[in-house]
């Protein structure tokens, strides 16, 4: 399950990128006063490691992490993850992210042990639904971005219910499950009331912990359903008057 309680920042660097990476280097140095030393860098393919990587932590520390080895950075360690090569030694600790597609972000949004982030990215345009997801804090301004929320609460209590009601450590994978869902967001359609897919997506990773690949499968089917599309399913039965509890849902939680 995803570890929701991460700290979420990013840097971009639209000049100096040899300067970018000094300044992830020392962001991951300061966590050595928290007693925090096991580091996890993570980039696309290996590829990345050459050139400024290489030349901020040194060519026999990149030979000896693209040969998956653990290696010393200051007064704690760092292992590499990549889109295909899961962390073999690390456990727990913060992340430093080099210049990442959504694909590599989504596999650092798996990791459980995640305790803090810095994205490191040459535009924060590349990674803007990340930062909705999170609400991510630009570590040199400062400032923090909105988080993408689901704007309907009625719509928040209907996810909220398709999350009470399947395993989130498999999502929608289960047919039941997938019928369900198909069945929560016909009922809103039904009703009128709009659903942002994109919103849902990152609402059940920020807040319930889905994994990111789970969290599409949801994603895919209110964009289905929004389209038009016509789903063949079994099953997954919801009570009669699940929309007026939505609605009771989302009034007591306005109340509060």
């Amino acid at each position: 399950m995803v570890n929701q309680n991460r700290t979420v920042q990013y840097i971009e660097a639209s000049g100096d990128i040899k300067e970018a990476i000094e300044f992830g280097v020392k962001w991951l140095h300061a966590f050595t006063d928290e007693g925090k030393q096991d580091f996890l860098l993570a980039v696309d393919t290996k590829r990345v490691l050459d050139n400024a990587i290489s030349n901020v932590i040194g060519e026999g520390a990149v030979r000896e992490l693209k040969k998956k080895n653990r290696v010393r950075l200051g007064e704690g360690t760092v292992d590499l993850a990549t889109k295909r090569v899961k962390p073999e030694n690390w456990e727990s600790g913060p992340v430093l992210v080099a210049f990442p597609s959504t694909d590599l972000l989504d596999v650092v949004d798996k990791l459980s042990g995640v305790s803090d982030v810095l994205v490191i990215t040459r535009s924060k345009e590349r990674i803007e639904s990340w930062v909705g997801t999170w609400g991510a804090t630009n570590l040199r301004s400062d400032s923090s971005s909105d988080l993408v929320e689901i704007s309907n609460p009625v719509a928040e209590a209907a996810v909220d219910s398709l999350d009470f009601l399947v395993n989130t450590s498999t999502g929608i994978t289960h047919s039941t499950d997938r019928a369900r869902c198909i069945r929560i967001f016909e009922k809103l359609q039904a009703e009128g009331i709009e659903v942002d897919p994109t919103a849902v997506r990152g609402w059940l990773i920020r807040e319930k912990g889905w994994s990111p690949d789970h969290a599409d499968d949801v994603k895919e089917i209110i964009e289905g359903v929004a389209a038009g599309k016509k789903y063949r399913y079994e099953g997954g039965g919801l009570a009669d008057n699940i929309v007026e509890q939505w609605r009771k849902e989302a009034g007591e939680q306005q109340n509060d």
